[in-house]
């Protein structure tokens, strides 16, 4: 007999991570929250789709992550961008497979995932990165202001968690997400 798992996995519901983040969310009988905006590409039988409001409300967390960021061309994407804000404001923890760049002497995260981590550090949550090209774990560091390399595997410690990251996940991104669940429900 299972035992009920009362964690929750808020996450996007896109290919790669996104995917294998609702893959061991149910292997390890975890509830998923797949947040979505009007589109039809997205799969996931979780799928939770975001009101006129809701995405309005994203936007402008979106537009504080990106005083950070500073990226332009973002108007084509803000559908996706939005979502992330909701992953991040539903957890208490974020758990991020990606890659991790230096811009300005401080690392930050490469790609789309870097929206949801900026949003989790604008709100004062725990972030948790792997940095796929290395296969090391990293935690945001307030005191800090980067990331710094963990010295252990992290363990999930929230009931509510964000599980993201990049489309583009290598064997090492899906073996640290199993390895992540294992660490904690196991």
């Amino acid at each position: 007999m299972k035992m009920i798992n009362h964690h929750t996995c808020f996450s996007g519901g896109a290919e790669g991570a996104d995917s294998y983040f609702e893959f061991f969310s149910k292997k390890f009988n975890v509830s998923v929250v797949a947040y979505s905006y009007k589109t039809k590409h997205h799969k996931s039988e979780n799928k939770r789709e975001l009101t006129d409001d809701e995405f309005k409300e994203g936007v402008e967390n979106v537009w504080k992550a990106n005083e950070v960021l500073k990226r332009s061309k973002i108007n084509q994407y803000l559908k996706f961008l939005s979502r992330n804000w909701f992953q991040v404001k539903s957890a208490d923890e974020i758990y991020a497979v990606s890659s991790l760049k230096k811009v300005n002497e401080r690392l930050q995260v490469k790609g789309g995932t870097a929206w949801a981590v900026q949003m989790a550090i604008n709100t004062n949550k725990k972030v948790f990165v792997y940095n796929q090209d290395l296969a090391q774990w990293f935690y945001w560091d307030f005191n800090r202001q980067n990331f710094i390399e963990l010295k252990h595997q992290p363990k999930i410690t929230s009931q509510h968690f964000a599980g993201i990251g990049t489309r583009n996940i290598n064997i090492f991104g899906i073996n640290a997400i199993e390895e992540l669940f294992k660490n904690t429900f196991e």
